[in-house]
Order: structure tokens, then sequence, then C-alpha cells
């Protein structure tokens, strides 16, 4: 990365910018929130900071595994640094809020881990590995999961964080459960002890990633509730919302949207359970930091230079006493007095910092200690020039009016600086952090330094050109394929290695003396996230991060088919054209087929600019003689000679950031022997991560989406069949209210097939007959785990299409979940599966009568396999849809 910067002559300087906030700064202001000084609370939080050395990490394996409450004790009850490693990003879980799966699904996670940080005040670490779905086996997670690479990663973590106690979620035994968590277990206590190391992960050196010895390992208590523990206070009022640190944990998990995991803030004073492992972890009292130095002066502690090492400790003494002192006398009246205390202890900061420069500069593996110093005191300063800035009245904001960057085009960015206070203020100079390969040039000439008059707002405004072959915004894990169960980092710098993304498109810094007029020397940094802003009359300032896009889109609809070999129509697809750039455009749209296929002729297209789309309808014809395998349709645009295949559609939603995802464009086609049962007319209720309606449409099945008005009100006798997608009964509330008639329905002779659900469904006795989910819920995690066919299941697997052992190959992720625990007499079970640990199911898959009709649930994953495009699975499913053969 680099940075532009106008100097006094106003020449245009480029040179290396940080990837990122600090991390002090991090959570002392939301880039996607109005810009202001910060005020009370920033100046509180920032002093915080500077009165103590506490830093946590806590080590577990999924989104939503972290322990909030502890997060939130450290990070925003006691002023320190707290921060999370999960191991993958949760890819392999279910959705609750939208279609995503797999990479999508991750992706959504990872951004909800990130705005739960925004609330508990934490930071968010990640290591290579992609959640491949549930297992009880460590051995099968350290299989597709290699240990030495889970330990690089995060030994990695450890090293540039630095901890001095470290938080196991999950134990490293089978009493965790998943085969994951067990893994996470087995991580961190090795990592505990390696990461201190100088001898281990030898490949991190040239990263620069020194040893790092915690002093304290503790596992959750929450798996042994006899055993002693650390009992900590959640009960805690943190005095800025109001509510409890147990609050505020809460509305952290409540982030998780996608794994229904919204909290109740209950009032109460609840305390977190920790159990002590290795090091100076102790089961006694209140604070897992007993035996820890938490004094500012630790800092110094690993510093083996004696005279130097006294310097520090002296000088961090000062710091602590002055930061405590100016908390003390803190108030919505006079926080603004702090000013001069925090000019002062920025002064001392900079003197220690500049003492360990040199000394830091020459640290070893073996002699580390005064680099690990200098890495706090840049948190710290960092720190204290928020503190300053919002006590003197400062607000610093970077914007632009346009959201969408395109290669080959130009913006304006604008850094504004606000004095709110009662002296003038200095600003020093301002830089950009630009990508590198990018140029900016400032609107109009500067020089510095430049005073500030109470009141008054300086704008600096900026040209900045995008390269025309600028890269689109995309995760830095998903450039290139993965490599097996892990995202392939190559290439990825060392800074952004474990870090949840890349650093935001664009960022400005400010350089300002806060100090009072003929007394200066108070320099503060501040850096801005660059975003959009613009005015809704309805919602008011609107803001949202810039993303680079490709300059033309190109986007297939459907992505995954199965074909049948049978069929005698063409398929339908839909190909959606979006020109980004700033001039219309005119082009040619081909079509790349397999061998033998009948070709598409190219098809011309003209796009007028600035983001207009054209979809264009194509058939897709394959050869009469088509044999079953998997095949490949890939869509270009060509403009100007220029050859456009790349999609980014953008993962989105209110309560997290949007994130591009790389898409190719390209129509996966899985040709089988298909049969479809003689349907008129299929009914479908939505579920939740459900795209399983898509996916029979696209083979012709007459399929309808039924909604809550005819649900409630419709005739429902005219559907031979009628779906309930996977969890429908907890993301469509109307359900439960029209079970009745569904259950009517199946009386007068309908089939009603019911997808996985969850314990809301058991819980609400919407089963015509008994029938439990167990807990832990019962579910064949291996995807190749051997299916036999009961008696009582033969008939249906025979019928329109013969099932056979074929038809449970290449299955993604899972057989199934959450199949019926004990069921009543009422119910036939017609397939027994076998789980990894050998024990035999028959909840997968239940055929009850009801009156007329035919009612059956189903734990088969069949929302996984039918978008994955798994002809087996298709032709099981139809066979559900049809009425059971006699005999």
């Amino acid at each position: 990365m680099k940075f532009a910067r106008v100097s006094a002559t106003a020449l245009l300087l480029l040179t290396l910018f940080s990837d990122q906030p600090p991390a002090a700064a991090q959570g002392l202001h939301d880039p996607l929130e109005p810009a202001t000084t910060g005020g009370l609370e920033r100046v509180d939080r920032g002093l915080a900071k500077l009165t103590g050395h506490r830093r946590l990490l806590v080590i577990a394996a999924h989104p939503d595994d972290e322990d909030t409450g502890l997060l939130t004790l450290v990070a925003t009850g006691e002023g320190g640094e707290a921060a999370y490693l999960a191991l993958n990003r949760g890819e392999g879980g279910q959705n609750l809020i939208g279609p995503e799966l797999g990479v999508g699904l991750g992706l959504i996670r990872s951004q909800e881990l990130l705005a739960a940080r925004r609330i508990d005040g934490a930071r968010q670490f990640f290591t290579r590995a992609y959640d491949f779905g549930f297992t009880r086996s460590l051995e099968e997670t350290f299989e597709r999961w290699p240990e030495a690479a889970l330990e690089e990663d995060a030994i990695r973590v450890i090293r540039r964080f630095r901890p001095q106690v470290i938080l196991s979620v999950f134990p490293p035994t089978p009493a965790a459960g998943h085969g994951q968590h067990q893994a996470a277990g087995v991580i961190a206590g090795r990592v505990f002890d390696l990461a201190g190391d100088p001898q281990a992960a030898p490949q991190l050196l040239p990263e620069g990633s020194l040893p790092w010895t915690p002093q304290a390992l503790y596992r959750s208590g929450w798996f042994d509730r006899d055993a002693p523990a650390t009992e900590t206070d959640l009960g805690r009022v943190d005095p800025f919302t109001g509510r409890s640190l147990a609050q505020i944990a809460r509305a952290s998990r409540s982030s998780h949207r996608s794994q229904d995991m919204g909290r109740v803030q209950e009032l109460g004073s609840p305390h977190g359970r920790l159990l002590p492992v290795a090091g100076n972890a102790r089961p006694d009292g209140e604070d897992p930091f007993v035996g820890v130095d938490t004094r500012l002066r630790a800092i110094a502690a690993g510093i083996e230079d004696a005279a130097l090492k006294e310097q520090l400790e002296t000088r961090l003494d000062e710091v602590q006493a002055l930061a405590e002192a100016a908390r003390d006398r803190l108030s919505p009246e006079t926080f603004g007095d702090a000013a001069e205390s925090l000019e002062t202890i920025l002064g001392l900061l900079h003197e220690a910092r500049r003492a360990v420069a040199r000394p830091a500069e020459a640290a070893t593996p073996q002699h580390p200690g005064a680099a690990h110093a200098a890495a706090f005191l840049d948190e710290k300063i960092a720190a204290a020039e928020e503190a300053l800035a919002a006590a003197v009245g400062v607000a610093v904001d970077a914007t632009t009016e346009r959201r969408d960057l395109i290669p080959g085009e130009s913006l304006e960015v604008s850094i504004e600086v606000w004095n709110s206070a009662a002296r003038p203020v200095q600003v020093s100079g301002v830089d950009l952090r630009l990508p590198g390969g990018w140029d900016a040039s400032p609107v109009e000439p500067s020089s510095w330094p430049h005073a500030l008059e109470p009141g008054e707002v300086g704008a600096w405004h900026w040209r900045i050109d995008v390269p025309a072959g600028a890269d689109p915004s995309f995760p830095y894990f998903l450039r290139q394929p993965m490599d097996g169960d892990l995202y392939d980092w190559t290439g990825v710098p060392p800074t952004i290695k474990d870090e949840p993304f890349g650093p935001p498109v664009l960022g400005a810094r400010v350089r300002l003396d806060l100090g009072p007029e003929g007394q200066r020397a108070a320099p503060v940094q501040l850096e801005r996230e660059v975003v959009e802003r613009y005015g809704d009359q309805a919602r008011g300032e609107v803001r949202h991060p810039l993303r680079v896009l490709p300059p033309i889109e190109v986007a297939v609809a459907p992505d995954t088919v199965v074909w049948p070999v049978a069929r005698q129509r063409p398929l339908d697809v839909e190909v959606r054209l979006t020109n980004h750039r700033d001039h219309p455009i005119q082009g040619t749209l081909e079509m790349t087929v397999p061998t033998g296929w009948p070709a598409v002729a190219p098809t011309p297209f003209s796009l007028a600019a600035g983001g207009d789309q054209k979809s264009l309808q194509l058939s897709l014809d394959a050869p009469p003689d088509l044999a079953p395998g998997s095949y490949r349709v890939a869509a270009t645009a060509v403009v100007e000679g220029n050859r456009y295949q790349q999609s980014a559609p953008a993962v989105e939603y209110e309560h997290i950031r949007p994130t591009l995802r790389p898409q190719p464009v390209v129509v996966a086609v899985h040709a089988g022997d298909v049969v479809l049962p003689d349907l008129k007319r299929v009914g479908y209720v939505r579920g939740a991560s459900d795209r399983v309606p898509e996916a029979l449409k696209s083979i012709g099945l007459p399929l309808t989406l039924l909604g809550d008005e005819e649900l409630a009100v419709g005739d429902l006798s005219v559907y031979d069949v009628i779906v309930i997608g996977s969890r429908a009964y907890e993301s469509d509330p109307t359900l439960g209210h029209v079970n009745g008639r569904l259950l009517d329905y199946v009386r007068g002779g309908g089939r009603l097939v019911v997808q996985y659900q969850q314990y809301a469904f058991v819980d609400g006795g919407f089963a015509p007959y008994p029938l439990t989910i167990s807990r832990p819920h019962d579910r064949i995690t291996d995807e190749m785990a051997p299916v036999t066919v009961l008696p009582a299941g033969r008939a249906l697997m025979s019928s329109p299409n013969v099932i056979g052992p074929a038809d449970w190959d290449g299955w993604v992720q899972e057989r199934g979940l959450y199949f019926a625990g004990t069921w009543d007499d009422a119910y036939t079970p017609l397939l027994e599966m076998i789980d990894p640990e050998g024990k035999a199911l028959r909840g997968g898959l239940l055929e009850a009568k009801l009156g007329e009709g035919t009612y059956v649930y189903t734990g088969l994953s069949f929302f996984r396999q039918l978008p994955a495009g798994v002809v087996g699975a298709y032709r099981l499913f139809l066979n559900l849809l049809a009425e059971t053969p006699e005999g």
C-alpha cells in the first residue's frame, strides 16, 4: 500500500502506509456512522487503555463459538485488548437469513463476527481453514486440516497480538463434541507452548513474527461445572450505555443472525467460568489476570537492557498515573480538561518509543523484547492520539460521492477536519492510502501547516485515478482456488494473513498538532477509512464502504443444473450484463459449449453508461446422445477486443458490511438419467437457505411457491404434492398458524413432504403423530456413509427412478441432519444409515398415512445436494414427490 501527501511545495509523495488502523484505535469510531469528535466516551475509553496492560486471546473453532462475555469484560470493561481467533469462517453451517451456503455463508459469518467485535470492542482473526461440516472425529478434522497449517496460523496470531492470557473455549477431548471443537482445543494447548519457542515455526521469522510467550491458559468452565474455577463478574455496568457487560455480550452474540443466535439482554449479574490449564492460570477469584503483571510498565518486561528497561518503566509509571488521575476527573462538563494530561502522556510515550526504536530494529528470535515493547507503545500512542483529539474536540472525516470504483475512471475524495475547540489547532499534513499502482493529485494547492480557527472546518480535495487493471475488491482469501479444505494464501502479504479481510480500498491520515497555541508539540495522527456518503430523504445520512467493480460484469443463471439425458427441450439460460463504465458500450456475448454440443450463435448487445443492465435469454441444447457426466458452458462478453468473464455479486445484509464474492461465469451441467414424476402442480413453501425450488424448476417440474395468503385461505387440494423447505417452521411464522390446514390437505388425499426442521417444529407439535429430535440431534456427517433401503422403502425407491448404490455417490458435506430420534408407530422408516461411530439411524426418512394421504419427514440434506447438482439426490427427491406405488 502507499499514500499520497501534498508537501509545502505541493509535490505529490507516495510511500508505504499501514494496512489497517492501529488495533488500539479499533472500536473507537465506526466509519459507517456519521463522523463525530467522539466526546466523553472516546476520551474515557482511550484513557482506560493507558491505565494498564491486559491482553486476552480467545481460541475456538467457528463464528459464534467465542466467549463474548470475557471479550466484553476485557475490551470494554477493563480497557484492555481482546481478540478472538476462529479456526474457520463457518462455511459448513446452515443459514437462517438467506440462500448462501459454503463460501457465501462464510462471508456472512465473517462479517457477523466483525459486527460482534464492533459491539464488544475486541479484534478478530482467522486461520486458513475452511469449515467442511460437522464431524465427531478429531482424526478426520486433522486429515482435512493439516495440523502444521493450523499451528502456523495460530502462532502467527499469538505473535502478532501478543496476549498474556489465552482462553481455549473447548477441551481437546471428545467432550467437546464436534471434531472441529476438539481440534481448536488441541491447537490452543499446543500453540500456548510453541508461540514463545524460537525454534518453532521458523518459516514465520522472515515475516517479522518474533516469539511471544503467553503467561496463562484457561479453558471454558461450562464443560466441567463442578471443578474449581475463576468466576468473572459480568454484572458491571458500562457508564456510557447503561447496560451490564453481560447485556453488551449478549448484544454481540445477537450479531450472529444467520445462526439464529439472537439473545434477550436479561437484567442481572451473571458470571463466567474459567478453568485453569497451564502457566499462571489460577482457579480462584474473579480475574483471569491474577498472577499476571497488568501494570502499564509490564510493556517493558521483556527488555534485557537493565538501564533501558528502567527508563521505560519510569515513563510508563508516569503515563499510568496521569491517565488514572485524568479518568478520575472526567465529567461531561470537564472532559476537555483531559487534553493537558493527554498531551503530557503522548510526550512520554513518544519518548519511550524513541528510546526503544533501535533495540526493536535489532531484535532477534532469541531477544525479541524490544520489538514487542515497540509494538505495544505504538498501540498506546494511537489510543492516546484518539483520546486527545476527542478531548480537544477535533473530528476527521474522509468521504466521496460514489461507492463503486471502476478501473480506468476517476473520483474525488474530500478530507474534512472540524475544530470544535475554543482554541486554534494546526493541521500539519494530509495523507491518502492508495493500493499499488493508483495515482492521486490534489484538486487545489495546499500549504502546511494550516491553522484551523475555533469552529472552522478545513477541507482538502483529491482526484484519484483508478488504474485500468485494478482488481475487484474480492477478499484476499478468495483470490486463489482452494487447496483442499484450506484457503490458499499464496502471495498474501504477511500483515494480512489471519485478518478477517484486507484493508479498505482507500484510507486517509491527518497529521495535527493539538498543543496549545504557542506551545505546540502535541503531534497526532488520525486515520480514517474513505467511505461513500450521501443524504437520503427518509433515512438521513447513509454511508457505504468503497469497492472496486469489474468494468463489465457477466452473470449466468442458473449456474448449476441437472440435465435429464432424455430431455427433449433446450435449457433457458439468462445472461445478465452490467456496464459499470461511464460511457456506453457495444459488444458481443459468446457462449463456449462442450465439444459435440450445438453451437450458440454470438449475440450482439449494447449498454448505456453508469450501471445499465441487460438480460439476454439464450437457449442451450445438448446433443441427442448426451452421456451422463459433468459439462461446463462458459459466457464471455467481448467489448472493443477485450474479453470479460467476471461476476462480482455482493453478499449484503443490513446488519453487516457488504462483501463482494468472485463468481465464475459458468453453467455447470450435470447430466443423468432423471425421470420426472407425472405431476401437474407442486406447491412449495420455501425454507431457510433454500434454493431447492429453483433446482426443481430448472429440470421442468411444475412448481409454485406458496405464499402466506395461499397457505391461509387458498385451495390446497389443487396440488398433487406440497413440499415444506428446510427449517421453514422457523423462518416462516405463518406456517405454524396454517399447519392444521396442511394436515387437513393430507387427510383429504394430499402428499406432504417436510424437509428437515429443528426443535421449534417438535416443540410446536406440528407433526401429525408424536415425533422427537434428540439433543444433540442425530445426523450422518459422512457424505459417503453406507445406506440401506429397508423393506418398507423398496417401493419408494423404484419409481419413477430406480434408486441404486450409484445414487448415493457424490453427495456433498453430509447425508443429513436433524433426523427424527423417536417416533410414533404410525411412521414407517424407509432407510437406515450408519454414522461414523457405527450407530444405525433410521430417522432420516419417515412415511406415515394420514387419512387418505401421506405425510413424509426427511432429514436428508436436499438443501445442499440439489443446488450442488447431485444427480442421485434429484432422482431420490423426485421419487419422494410421487405417489408411492403399491407393494
